[in-house]
């Protein structure tokens, strides 16, 4: 299919995917859990729609990936959803996509800071340093990671110490204190959201090796301006994982619910990657790690990973694309 005619399908889909697929709503229900039929955002009970590659060049499907493991009416909306498509669709089962905060190794005290390394808000466990930026005009340098590392899924206020290593990894206030939270984009459980974002001032006295990707040959070159494509090979650098390679696997995901502490929130325009080989392309405590193209350009922040499907089985990466959150924060990547 062309490009157009897929997006076309994707929002004729959107509005009413599950009544039309004739299946009940729990069947298709959030990535979440815990949260009851009553309580979760009717937003929530969706399949997320987004775009793939096709069988040659300049041929798209939709990619349609379903927030639950296999079963019979799991199935059951599949073939219809693959009959409403006429066939042109790929179609994935994802398991339930939670932020990744939870780190399940230590991770160090690094100075000069790094990018890759361990931080977190001091009410959080940890996340990963994405970039340093500069906000607007200024010269004051500035971490970037996401909202639910350094802002604690908005429950923080602006001032708040942030900590690298994270308090996960033993990092404690005043001693580890290497920022304080400055702005980030709210989390919504009620709208649609783009972006899981949060910048932090770094303190007086604090290096930072700005665009050094440790141990690699290569370094953060700068903002990628064109959009990612489908089946492009990326990497990121993550307090978890550490440094691995991945591809891209659909583009424009609508509809993506994802958990955090106070609900599900739901994503529009997100990337999805997977791991290359036997191995995801991230883990807990990865959030907040930016996404390099072969060239080193930023072009995407990971903010959330799905524990099962890709070709590898071994679960899903997703990611804000790299634009909207510079656009949203008035940031410039620290070069």
């Amino acid at each position: 299919m062309k490009l157009d005619s897929v997006r076309s399908l994707k929002a004729q889909l959107s509005g009413g995917l599950a009544s039309a697929a004739g299946v009940a709503a729990h069947n298709l229900s959030a990535f979440a859990v815990g949260v009851s039929a009553s309580a979760a955002p009717k937003a929530q009970r969706r399949v997320a729609l987004g775009v793939t590659s096709g069988t040659g060049r300049n041929d798209f499907r939709l990619a349609a990936r379903f927030p639950q493991k296999r079963n019979g009416a799991a199935d059951a909306a599949a073939r219809a959803l693959h009959t409403m498509a006429k066939g042109e669709v790929e179609i994935r089962f994802v398991g339930k996509v939670r932020k990744q905060a939870k780190p399940p190794w230590y991770r160090s005290e690094q100075r000069p800071l790094l990018i890759g390394a361990s931080i977190g808000h001091f009410n959080v466990t940890a996340g990963t340093i994405g970039a340093f930026v500069y906000v607007g005009h200024g010269r004051s340098l500035h971490v970037l990671s996401n909202n639910h590392v350094l802002a604690n899924e908005n429950h923080a206020k602006k001032g708040d110490a942030i900590l690298q290593p994270g308090s996960y990894d033993g990092g404690a206030d005043p001693d580890e204190r290497v920022a304080e939270l400055t702005d980030w984009k709210p989390l919504s459980v009620k709208r649609k959201n783009l972006i899981d974002a949060a910048i932090a001032k770094v303190v007086k006295d604090v290096d930072c090796e700005r665009i050094i990707i440790t141990g690699q040959t290569t370094s953060l070159a700068g903002v990628r301006k064109a959009p990612l494509d489908i089946d492009e090979i990326v990497s990121k650098l993550g307090r978890t994982t550490g440094f691995r390679r991945g591809k891209v696997t659909a583009v424009e995901l609508d509809g993506l619910p994802v958990t955090y502490d106070d609900g599900d929130c739901v994503f529009d325009d997100q990337i999805e990657i997977e791991g290359g080989g036997q191995r995801p392309f991230s883990d807990g405590g990865d959030s907040g790690s930016i996404i390099m193209d072969g060239d080193g350009m930023a072009c995407a922040l990971l903010f959330a990973g799905g524990e099962e499907g890709g070709s590898n089985g071994k679960g899903l990466t997703y990611a804000n694309p790299i634009a909207p959150v510079m656009d949203a924060l008035n940031l410039r990547l620290a070069l």
